[in-house]
């Protein structure tokens, strides 16, 4: 009795894109790395990575907002009313006092991995990027209160204040999760 070759539709073998119980191979592979305790890990640790930026995004970033969109929708219930320009109510954000938080979180975060951990080139220069970035907010910030501001100039520097430190913090923090996880 002769044994056949079956050719698949681009020209390869098929009897070597299939298991022995017509399994395909990705799907192979799959239930190898499900039974595989390190790569099970590596999936658990990439998801615990996107998890705490998640809750670095909410917990940080959300909240640390909310006063200012509680402000605005409090104003709205308000007799007289007057629906602020754009740059007017990101000028009453308060976004360099908000740019100051994010960025002291980021450096505290920063500085207790590197306490416990190896220095990382990266993570110092993003966590003294930080300090330079909540210094200059301290020093804008009085100025984002005075009767004599304008509006617009002061809501374009503290927006460009606020995603320059979100972009820092979120890189900082990023960076300290991962560490984290390629030690353990």
């Amino acid at each position: 009795m002769g044994t056949t070759s079956v050719s698949s539709p681009g020209g390869g073998d098929a009897s070597s894109e299939t298991g022995a119980a017509g399994v395909t191979a990705p799907a192979q592979s799959q239930r190898q790395a499900e039974a595989d305790p390190q790569a099970q890990q590596a999936v658990w640790k990439k998801k615990e990575v996107w998890v705490r930026m998640v809750l670095w995004l909410l917990l940080s970033v959300v909240f640390a907002l909310l006063p200012t969109g509680g402000q605005y929708l409090n104003g709205r219930q308000t007799e007289g009313f007057h629906q602020p320009g754009f740059w007017e109510w990101v000028s009453r954000a308060q976004l360099y006092v908000v740019s100051m938080g994010l960025a002291v979180a980021a450096v505290g975060e920063a500085l207790m991995h590197l306490w416990k951990s190896n220095q990382s080139f990266r993570l110092i220069l993003v966590t003294v990027t930080n300090v330079l970035i909540m210094l200059f907010a301290a020093y804008l910030a009085p100025g984002g209160d005075s009767d004599k501001k304008i509006e617009a100039v002061v809501g374009q520097q503290s927006l460009v204040m606020f995603i320059t430190v979100l972009v820092t913090s979120g890189i900082s923090t990023w960076l300290c999760v991962t560490e984290v996880g390629v030690q353990q």
